[in-house]
């Protein structure tokens, strides 16, 4: 179960860094944002921020540019997704209505996944058709330097969809860190957050 095309929703601070740090590594990430403009704005303005840390040159940087589209359109942003990750706003009825909308327009392949930091899976998996293939994949700001992301499923999501994110995390140079219980606050809030700021 290998992921080709990755779909970001919601482009704001983390969503913005998701989709760069995907298309970076190679994957055919689209970013599905209301303001496509204000996203793509967004995504240069962490040109400096890849350059310093991790000395990637003008032509790295636009490779993994090239592997990037916009769009306003949700149903043309997931019609041939295989994973979709969701970073909108911590707004229960904005996910609610989103994952709804979601789960009428993807395809029965996509797998969907929130990065919700203050909200576990189980708050969310009511809302899409396909429980077996939701889970949460919470990441750190700044995720090219704090490249750890948090994977946690509910007791429906599939092993193997399980499995196939911890890869996915790996394949984007994450490390994962695998929490096979729900636990609220995440490792990264309670913890690493503190040490890193």
């Amino acid at each position: 179960m290998a992921f080709q095309n990755i779909t970001i929703a919601g482009t704001g601070v983390l969503g913005s860094q998701i989709a760069y740090q995907t298309a970076l590594n190679g994957f055919k990430v689209t970013a599905y944002d209301l303001d496509v403009d204000a996203a793509k704005q967004r995504v240069l303005a962490l040109k400096d921020s890849y350059k310093r840390d991790l000395d990637l040159t003008d032509e790295d940087f636009q490779a993994g540019l090239n592997n990037l589209t916009f769009t306003t359109n949700l149903e043309e942003a997931v019609q041939d997704a295989d994973y979709v990750i969701e970073a909108l706003p911590e707004e229960l009825s904005i996910k609610a209505d989103f994952y709804k909308q979601l789960s009428k327009l993807a395809t029965a392949k996509t797998i969907f996944a929130s990065n919700s930091s203050t909200m576990v899976p189980s708050q969310l998996v009511k809302y899409v058709d396909r429980p077996q293939k939701f889970l949460n994949m919470h990441f750190a700001n700044m995720i090219w330097k704090c490249n750890v992301a948090e994977i946690m499923g509910t007791d429906q999501t599939d092993p193997a969809v399980y499995q196939a994110v911890v890869d996915f995390a790996r394949a984007i140079k994450m490390v994962p860190i695998e929490i096979h219980k729900e636990q609220p606050g995440y490792v990264l809030n309670s913890l690493l957050i503190p040490f890193v700021v």
